[in-house]
């Protein structure tokens, strides 16, 4: 409980970006009140929201599971870099010159706020969606408007993570200047890259030579597949009969 006290006040926690979409959908219909008005629907529409809690509970516990262990993982490998250059907290070689010349000391709350900053601008949070974007959910051009747009921007927030952590330089005491997160920069722009570009691309190539599809045919199965499908990474197949079939792979790839 502790622990998570404190993720919550570092904004880690408690903010499943699908699950704030489908709170405020509720809000907006004031969920269950058109069907209480009969006596005899309101026992069915009080079990029904005691459903919905326990829905709730648990889709929040699945996205905090991951924010939290995503939090622990970046905390760590910010301590493994920074020790690997002689930067060790509680010691007096605990303090470092950022570019700017002001001097931090390498604490565990510093390096919570750090961790806590990568998670938050690196993976969908609802509490940075703007008014703008929720209100969206309003107007006829579909309900969950906070995810795509959440994915929009951590996805540019992880490539400019990336390049500052590959540039960001310290001096320590003894005036020696290092870049303990240029590795961490470098794995995080090539993870990214390779869950945007090469593995839709290595997947659909895959997926035809299983089914022996070749390139024009996948490009003749676009025109017949459904609209929302028309411009996503499409993996082609065929059945026992020749006829083909696909998955739209974009659908569960939320960065292709």
């Amino acid at each position: 409980n502790e622990l998570y006290d404190k993720l919550i006040k570092l904004g880690v926690v408690n903010s499943n970006v699908r699950l704030g979409d489908l709170t405020r959908l509720l809000e907006d219909i004031n969920f269950g009140a058109t069907m209480s008005y009969q006596k005899g629907a309101k026992g069915l529409m009080k079990q029904l929201s005691k459903i919905k809690s326990i829905g709730q509970d648990l889709y929040t516990a699945e996205d905090d599971f991951w924010k939290i262990y995503s939090w622990a993982i970046e905390k760590s490998r910010l301590t493994r870099a920074l020790e690997k250059n002689g930067v060790t907290r509680g010691t007096k070689d605990a303090w470092i010159k950022n570019a700017k010349g002001e001097s931090i000391e390498v604490t565990e709350e510093w390096l919570e706020k750090e961790a806590a900053d990568i998670v938050k601008n690196n993976i969908p949070n609802y509490d940075y969606v703007p008014d703008f974007i929720k209100g969206l959910r309003k107007l006829p051009v579909g309900n969950f408007v906070s995810f795509p747009a959440e994915i929009a921007r951590t996805g540019a927030n992880i490539v400019q993570r990336a390049l500052r952590e590959i540039n960001t330089t310290f001096t320590l005491a003894n005036g020696k200047v290092i870049k303990p997160f240029q590795g961490i920069g470098y794995t995080r722009l090539f993870g990214f890259t390779t869950t945007v570009a090469a593995i839709p691309y290595a997947t659909q190539k895959m997926f035809q030579v299983i089914y022996d599809v070749t390139d024009d045919e996948r490009e003749a199965i676009r025109r017949y597949v459904a609209k929302w499908s028309k411009n996503s990474t499409t993996l082609p197949m065929k059945d026992e009969n020749g006829d083909f079939k696909y998955i739209d792979f974009s659908h569960a790839n939320a960065y292709d």
